[in-house]
């Protein structure tokens, strides 16, 4: 969850370049900042807490630095806590993403043997722990990385480390689980927790595998085995992002410019990702069974997708949360596929339930949006969203990404692909109108009538059930109301109790054989007080105001997604509430 990056070359703006890429990183969630740089044979660190968007660094010019955003997990919010963390030595310091499990044991045996400590952090363990296998590694070009090997070999859990050592003036890194990108640059080396971060340098990357290190220098980069300490020729990737997929582009914030994105991305999957749903769709067609995986948004794409199969293509799936499906798991066997949904393909809970299931022989399928991620790599058969970088830390473009990708498999296995096609380019068409005409200021208007409530619900039935979730996921992560959605035929085993005069309850009402059953449970809210703000094509009695979302056959769950997308936003805007970087989130759940 914490972003990391790191520079050494021939550039002697070091501070500067760490900054800036450690910006580029906010979204992924912290509390907390630090950079670390070589200056006249010492370690010059300045740590802070609090955002990094308007930060200036006073440290000095320098050749090789390295810098963290901290979420913290051991040890509190403070600038002790902040990485980099030194070594009693102050030869080296070390930045770290994950949770080193063994710490409390590797914390009282280096206090025995004389250590101090600084902070309340897991982290600083490494750097003790480092600065003696330092010492107990002959003197070799590869001394550092070596010494990062042998320490790391100690650490329990999933870890990416990286250290700065001032008298070499190299940096080393070594992971597993935690995502480390390297990139090849005419003027350096660098790393970079995500490779967004590292686009206005390089499109020349390594995506560090588990279980593998990296000695980088000026000259160039060196990857090991970090279990056997064996060299490893680098697989270099020249990736498709461009930087300026990664800019503003004239928008306030990345919310409302993913938001806005959402058309061009769903043309490029209709054009570009047919023959992948075809894979897709023969694999499901194979399989003794299907599972669809994901984690927040993605599990409600997933659900999304479970509606898309039985409905257009009569075909069964099973859903399941990520983090609950590795308990789960002992029913797959070589006749099973699993399918993974994420925007980063660096979700923990993912990846340990797509090794599971490796293990037990399932196939292996992901949904996913960044091209090199873990996931990416994991799976047997990979599906690229190809939505260009996600950067606020709500998902919108990737959802409805996942949901046309399920769309476009779901005709392919009716052997009607290019009608799936047809219907994601006219659910672009839409958003597009919905995004540039008067709805868009009515949705406004709409927040503005509810955003001083606290609380708030969505009611879908059927192919909008998901989309309820998935409203009611999105107001609350960037608002911060109280949103909760349900099932309209849950209305009467207890959700209706929640409702007093004037509490607001979002309908989603498609024109299909569920509308009469979900006006009729609007109908019973409005009986009770509740104040009815219908997602529909036309108008009803039932409503107290109403948001239009056109009928596009069955892309048209792609459509009701974004003015639950648009409400969240304005909600957020109003209540005063940063739209790009909501409090205690991070885009990427690389811990448990």
């Amino acid at each position: 969850m914490c972003g990391i990056f790191g520079y050494v070359g021939a550039r002697q703006d070091a501070p500067e370049l760490v900054l800036h890429g450690l910006k580029q990183l906010e979204y992924r969630g912290y509390d907390s900042w630090g950079i670390a740089v070589a200056h006249d044979g010492r370690v010059d660190v300045e740590k802070r807490t609090g955002k990094i968007g308007q930060a200036r660094t006073t440290l000095p010019a320098s050749s090789i630095g390295l810098g963290h955003t901290r979420w913290a997990t051991h040890g509190g919010v403070t600038d002790e806590n902040a990485h980099p963390h030194l070594d009693c030595s102050g030869r080296l310091a070390i930045i770290h993403n994950g949770i080193v499990q063994n710490h409390r044991e590797l914390r009282h045996e280096l206090r025995d043997r004389g250590h101090t400590f600084r902070s309340e952090t897991d982290t600083e363990v490494v750097a003790h722990l480092l600065e003696e296998d330092l010492d107990a590694t002959p003197e070799t070009p590869e001394r550092l990385a070596r010494a990062l090997m042998t320490t790391f070999r100690r650490l329990s859990g999933l870890n990416a480390v990286a250290v700065l050592d001032i008298r070499t003036r190299h940096l080393a890194a070594a992971k597993t689980g935690s995502p480390l990108t390297l990139g090849w640059s005419a003027d350096g080396s660098l790393l970079a927790s995500d490779y967004s971060a590292l686009l206005e340098h390089t499109r020349r990357m390594t995506f560090l595998d588990e279980n593998q290190a990296a000695l980088l220098t000026p000259e160039g980069i060196t990857v090991y085995d970090a279990a056997s300490g064996a060299t490893i020729e680098p697989k270099i990737v020249e990736v498709e992002w461009s930087v300026e997929q990664a800019d503003l582009g004239g928008f306030p914030d990345f919310m409302s410019k993913e938001i806005h994105e959402q058309p061009a991305v769903l043309r490029r999957i209709a054009r570009e990702r047919i023959g992948d749903a075809a894979v897709l769709a023969e694999q499901i067609r194979a399989a003794d069974e299907t599972h669809l995986v994901g984690c927040g948004t993605a599990a409600h794409a997933a659900l999304a997708g479970q509606y898309m199969l039985a409905r257009i293509a009569g075909q069964r799936a099973f859903v399941a949360n990520g983090s609950e499906f590795g308990y789960l798991e002992k029913f797959l066997g070589p006749g099973s596929l699993v399918v993974a949904f994420s925007q980063s393909g660096e979700t923990i809970d993912i990846l340990d339930s797509m090794r599971g299931a490796h293990a037990r022989g399932a196939t292996l399928a992901a949904v996913v949006n960044v091209e090199g991620s873990s996931l990416y790599r994991l799976a047997d058969h990979a599906i690229l969203l190809g939505a260009g970088p996600e950067r606020c830390v709500l998902a919108t473009k990737s959802f409805t990404a996942k949901m046309a990708v399920m769309l476009l498999t779901s005709y392919a296995l009716m052997g009607k692909v290019e009608e799936g096609a047809a219907l994601l380019e006219s659910a672009a068409l839409e958003i597009e109108a919905l995004l540039s005409d008067w709805r868009r200021d009515h949705i406004r208007e709409v927040a503005e009538t509810i955003y001083r409530l606290e609380h708030l619900y969505v009611i879908g039935r059927g192919p909008s059930y998901p989309q309820a979730l998935e409203a009611a996921l999105k107001i609350k992560e960037v608002s911060y109301v109280h949103a909760e959605g349900f099932a309209g035929g849950e209305l009467k085993h207890g959700v209706i109790a929640l409702i007093e005069p004037g509490t607001p309850c979002i309908v989603l009402v498609p024109n299909d054989e569920t509308r009469d059953d979900i006006l009729s449970g609007a109908m019973e809210v409005k009986a009770r007080g509740g104040y009815i703000i219908g997602i529909a094509p036309e108008n009803d009695e039932a409503f107290d105001c109403h948001i239009p979302a056109p009928d596009v056959g069955e892309a048209s769950g792609i459509v009701q997604a974004v003015p639950g997308q648009m409400l969240a936003y304005f909600l957020a805007l109003l209540r005063g509430h940063d739209p790009d970087k909501p409090r205690n989130l991070a885009k990427s759940v690389t811990v448990k």
